[in-house]
């Protein structure tokens, strides 16, 4: 039985490091066999698991149960909540991961023999088109349903009426309803459709129509212009499509189009051809580019004016409100907001029309009086004629065009001086030619960046809400408490918690199916509820139970403005439910109407000009109103970037090139990161290098969260796990021994030093890799490890820029060289030491045997697992090549160029400059603390030259010997001078049977993706 149990717990563990290795995976190696192929791992583990659990229910009796610690700690309990939770982020993945079971278009697949290269780009799905019965897009949906569908060999015929059918809207869907899908209609599906749409006559007059009866420009406009040209190009591109030849159409579709032009551009084509003084008549091709010369004109001189628009018809009075508005940025688009908001809802709140309310024909044919009654029924906005909000809330800068008041053009009418139906009917023509000239120039934008700057000055009153911090855990009797801000709502009738909360808990969760509404009619669903425990901190025996709703997120930052507690005297001396009531944070869990009356205590104090304070089980809570003499400004900042599908496809081509150079900019934390480092970093007899961690706060949070309790409770599941595997207990305590020997950890032996608070212990384990020639085992410390306060080391460390260059970048420079080298840095992190005012913050505890008291330890040198190390590491080692430059030139330049981490990977054209660089590159590590290890080349003298020097110097330096040789990642063999990828596949114990035989499981492990 004991052999069960230990067996339970082994897979316990693999559980949990599975699902924290696979949160860790990169977005680019989630792909759908990855997915799944774990997926397969996670079952067949919970199988024998639950085969376990069978067998240790039924051996034991009800006795033994009582005493084991299996089911007092609910052990199924918690591994069945991890594999839920773990299953459900993975499937969660999946989904996003599944192609659309709608499939637009049928995928071509490549013929037998042609392999396929895959790419990384995602292109757009290519849609199928749809037809409406208008005859002017018949031609459109014929060519791409008829290259997309009915030449497509591998659909059926059934499968293409079924498309096609699908792609059919009003009339064309009529015509066909009453045809069955079968594989024999399908053609006759098709005849039907062209006979009733493939007329030849009946398209070209509907093109002739857009060709004669383009309207005339009045004035100069770049948008009227390019719509001019673009509509004849397109008739013209027509026409030929269906047979009509317009090769000799120049002088007939140029008469057209100059008709059509104003008169300025009509001077200036004049003057253009009386220049070259030539009786020719002149080509549609000359024609055109004097237009496209014409536009690019217009929009340049009008891309100038813009920028000086200012609003300056806007008079209304000034709010009550103490509100100030500022805008940094102001546009001349006068499109509604309901424009803005969304462009596939259109509608007419007139006759219900797919336009806008100023374009409506009939709208337009009323009287002002009219239209103002129409918008005073349609509760529409006077300003801009939108039906979200009222004038008031208005916030485009149009106004009147006639009499700069705060309402529409083509609602003012003179009160004395009647219009004429014929003259408003004018005024409504030209004011939807320049509302449709301004859509369409923004429509008919390129690519362009608008960054819209607010600043909001508010000198209002604050309002404090009722929050509290309580401490919360599972029901689990073993779970551990965590500290989390919580808000009383009164107005709630359930309560609510977030899904980093549930997940930081490990709370179980119970499917349910519900929906929530709140304000402004709008839904969400719920999926899970859990349930929980709220503790107080001044009084651990109080506490609730709460059953809580899962949601993504509850609420925003909820304070802004500063406030001074100490200045309320009535609250001097009482515990307060959260004693950093001025700190804007995030709210994890909201408590509703249902636990509102067992927090609440007897007890309430009212405050002067003030808010009030309520006794509850958590200490006193603070809310109301707080008067603040400081005005706070919060800038927003709104950024609306539309992109083309031909800067996705530039963006990747460019990452299969080198590098041009460009230094990326560093953020503030960044170069805060660089600061310290230079302002701190000594050197010490040796020439090794003395850094000091890089905090991003002068007092680190992380003192005060009490880690060592923490550290001590994950050391004590550690000493049982490797007292249980005597081999790995004996290759852990080799590594912490070299630790001491090397002198790269220091023992305490002062008890008031033990004592000290503030240090941070780090828990570590074990981390095994079995393909690692040097050092199978690796310590490795958790410094993301969160105290009582939620804070971790790494949290308060800076984690500070990237210092070299991508690893592609450094195989495609490497492969250059006709004589390649290879090395990599022993113990590279715990070659730099860090200063001793910061060991304290690398504290660990460690003994040897159990029956020993447990040890207290600082770690002197970079340690594996904080924020900083990596960083740290590297820039100490490109330092070393700057402050050497003068003694080893053309090595401190490899040291900055060359290196991936702790590899180097460089190289040379001759024998003797490999040697040089060995001598060199040797050295110059020597002087700074760093010794290099595992040499490789495919040169055979530069090789024996090294054997020979550790001979001379009675040392060894581990060389490789053999062809292949793990570079970076993937296998290089040396003698033929290329890479390979090595695969490993599970072993077969027995025969196959049916589940465990599948030929694209079993070939997926062998694929894998290039570009080329």
């Amino acid at each position: 039985m004991e052999a069960i149990l230990l067996r339970q717990e082994n897979r316990y563990e693999t559980l949990i490091k599975a699902e924290r290795n696979y949160k860790k995976t990169s977005k680019e190696r989630l792909k759908l066999t990855y997915i799944e192929a774990r997926l397969e791992n996670l079952e067949a583990l919970w199988t024998e698991f639950k085969g376990d659990h069978l067998e240790i229910v039924t051996g034991m009796s009800r006795d033994e149960k009582k005493e084991s610690e299996y089911f007092e700690s609910d052990f199924y309990e918690q591994v069945e909540d991890l594999y839920i939770s773990y299953k459900t982020l993975m499937k969660e993945h999946l989904k996003q991961l599944v192609p659309n079971q709608n499939v637009s278009a049928p995928a071509q697949s490549h013929p037998t023999g042609t392999a396929g290269v895959s790419c990384d780009v995602k292109l757009p799905r290519i849609q199928l088109p749809t037809f409406n019965g208008g005859y002017d897009e018949w031609q459109a949906f014929h060519d791409l349903f008829l290259k997309l569908i009915h030449e497509n060999t591998l659909l059926s015929n059934v499968q293409k009426l079924h498309y096609l059918k699908s792609s059919l809207t009003g009339e064309p869907e009529n015509l066909l309803r009453n045809l069955p899908t079968t594989d024999a209609n399908y053609d006759e599906a098709w005849k039907q459709l062209k006979r009733r749409y493939d007329n030849k006559r009946y398209n070209v007059n509907e093109i002739f129509k857009r060709l004669f009866n383009q309207k005339a420009i009045n004035s100069a406009s770049s948008t009227a212009i390019k719509l001019l040209l673009d509509t004849t190009t397109s008739c013209l591109k027509s026409l030929d499509n269906i047979g009509v030849s317009t090769s000799s159409w120049d002088s007939i579709v140029s008469y057209i189009v100059l008709s059509k032009l104003d008169q300025e551009s009509r001077k200036q084509w004049e003057y253009q051809l009386s220049v070259n003084l030539s009786d020719e008549l002149p080509t549609w091709a000359q024609l055109v580019d004097f237009l496209e010369c014409r536009f690019r004109a217009l929009e340049m001189i009008d891309s100038s004016n813009i920028c000086n628009v200012k609003p300056s018809c806007y008079n209304a009075k000034q709010s009550s409100s103490s509100l100030k508005q500022k805008s940094f940025h102001a546009t001349t688009s006068s499109v509604p907001e309901e424009k803005k908001d969304n462009n596939n809802s259109i509608s007419c709140g007139l006759c219900l029309g797919q336009h806008w309310l100023y374009q409506c024909k009939q709208f337009g044919k009323q009287s002002p009086q009219e239209r103002v009654n129409v918008v005073e029924s349609k509760r529409l906005c006077f300003n801009c004629l939108s039906p979200t909000h009222a004038v008031r809330q208005c916030h485009q800068a149009t106004c009147c065009r006639r009499c700069g008041r705060r309402h529409h053009t083509m609602l003012h009418y003179e009160r004395d001086i009647p219009k004429s139906t014929q003259s408003e009917s004018k005024s409504f023509e030209r004011d939807v030619k320049q509302a449709v000239n301004s859509v369409a120039s923004t429509a008919d934008a390129e690519t362009r960046v608008v960054a819209n700057f607010v600043k909001d000055e508010h000198t209002e009153n604050s309002v404090l809400l009722a929050t509290a911090m309580v401490k919360a855990k599972s029901n689990n009797c073993y779970a551990q408490s965590h500290v989390i801000r919580a808000l009383l709502d009164q107005g709630s009738q359930a309560s609510f918690v977030t899904e980093s909360t549930a997940q930081l808990l490990r709370l179980k969760r119970v499917p349910v199916n519900a929906s929530v509404a709140g304000l402004g009619d709008g839904e969400t669903k719920i999926k899970n509820m859990v349930s929980l425990i709220l503790q107080s901190r001044h009084s651990p025996a109080l506490s609730i139970r709460v059953n809580a709703f899962v949601m993504s997120s509850l609420t925003s930052f909820r304070q802004a403005s500063p406030v001074n507690v100490s200045d309320w005297l009535e609250l001097r001396n009482l515990p307060l439910a959260d004693s950093d009531i001025q700190s804007p944070s995030r709210i994890d869990i909201l408590l509703g109407a249902e636990v509102y009356g067992e927090i609440i205590l007897e007890g309430l104090i009212k405050i002067n000009n003030g808010p009030i304070a309520q006794n509850s089980l958590f200490g006193w809570i603070i809310s109301g109103r707080v008067q603040t003499n400081q005005a706070s400004a919060k800038p927003v900042i709104s950024m609306h970037v539309q992109v083309k599908e031909d800067v996705l496809l530039k963006k990747f081509w460019e990452l299969e090139n080198e590098p041009d150079g460009i230094t990326k900019r560093l953020t503030k934390e960044e170069e805060k990161c660089e600061e310290i480092f230079n302002t701190t970093y000594q050197r010490d007899q040796e020439g090794r290098y003395v850094v000091r961690l890089p905090f991003n706060t002068e007092d680190p949070e992380c003192q005060y969260g009490q880690p060592q309790n923490i550290a001590r409770k994950r050391f004590q599941l550690l000493e049982k796990k490797l007292m249980k595997n005597p081999g790995l207990k004996k290759d852990y305590e080799g590594v912490i021994e070299e630790y001491a020997q090397l002198n790269h950890m220091s023992l305490i032996t002062d008890s008031e030093e033990k004592n000290n608070e503030k240090a941070v212990y780090l828990p570590h384990h074990a981390v095994v890799r079995e393909d690692k020639e040097t050092t199978k085992v690796r310590v490795v410390f958790d410094a993301s490890c969160k105290g009582v306060n939620n804070v971790s080391l790494n949290d308060n460390l800076l984690v500070g820029p990237k210092l070299q260059q991508d690893l592609r970048h450094i195989l495609m420079r490497w492969r250059s060289h006709q004589i390649c080298l290879v090395a990599d840095l022993v113990k590279m992190y715990r070659q730099v030491r860090v200063h001793p005012d910061d060991t304290d913050f690398q504290r660990i505890l460690w003994r040897p045997s159990p029956d020993q008291p447990i040890q207290h330890n600082r770690l002197l040198t970079l340690t594996f697992g904080t924020a900083s190390a990596p960083y740290l590491a590297v820039k100490a080692m490109q330092q070393l090549a700057k402050d050497e430059m003068p003694n080893c030139p053309k090595t401190a330049k490899i040291t900055l160029e060359d290196y991936y981490m702790d590899d180097l990977m460089t190289g040379c054209n001759t024998d003797a400059e490999a040697i040089e660089i060995y001598d060199e590159m040797t050295k110059l590590m020597k002087s700074g603390g760093f010794q290099l290890q595992k040499w490789c080349s495919n040169s055979e003298i530069l090789l024996k030259y090294i054997e020979q020097e550790n001979q001379q110097l009675n040392k060894s330096i581990p060389i490789k010997v053999g062809n292949m040789v793990k570079v970076l990642g993937v296998n290089w063999n040396k003698q033929t001078d290329s890479f390979e990828y090595t695969i490993s596949l599970p072993g077969v114990n027995g025969p196959f049977t049916k589940n465990q035989y599948h030929p694209y499981h079993y070939a997926s492990q062998s694929l894998f993706l290039a570009t080329t």
